[in-house]
């Protein structure tokens, strides 16, 4: 890793199924890399960084990421509101441009579509949260569930940020 890598912060924080940290990673690496909205000059994931789901750090780290996600959710719902949308009929008669690109940021976060905005991504259902089932999952099976910080380098194309 060179001194450049050493100094990106975590770009997102993925929640996986695998069967190791090390499969984990190799996933998440998979995923973005092949992934085609959105793409990095560079992506660092680092093993000491890997949390499993046996680590007591496990769950607030993935409550905070899910928090950030919704916080942003929050933030765009808020900036429609200071733009004059109060009703969903609002919506309807919005014209083309800055505030139809917010409420699309939006759908993104609630539909599970991941974007450079995506603090917390859960890789296993493809959502922003995880559901009740998955989370008995985790509990139940925690040898096989990971959160895997991601670093990146600068973003080089996305399809889905402003």
């Amino acid at each position: 890793m060179n001194a450049e890598q050493q100094q990106y912060k975590i770009s997102h924080l993925f929640l996986v199924e695998a069967e190791s940290a090390q499969e984990g990673a190799e996933r998440v690496a998979h995923y973005l890399t092949g992934n085609q909205l959105i793409t990095y000059s560079d992506l660092v994931i680092r093993p000491d960084e890997i949390i499993g789901s046996k680590e007591g750090r496990f769950w607030p780290m993935l409550e905070k990421g899910i928090a950030k996600n919704m916080d942003f959710a929050l933030s765009l719902v808020e900036s429609l509101k200071d733009e004059g949308i109060e009703t969903i009929e609002d919506l309807v008669h919005m014209e083309e441009g800055y505030l139809t690109k917010l409420l699309h940021t939006l759908t993104h976060l609630l539909d599970g579509f991941i974007g450079v905005d995506s603090v917390f991504y859960n890789l296993v259902e493809d959502s922003h949260r995880i559901s009740r089932t998955l989370k008995k999952s985790v509990d139940a099976q925690h040898e096989k569930y990971w959160l895997i910080p991601v670093r990146t380098g600068m973003l080089e194309a996305s399809v889905l940020h402003l």
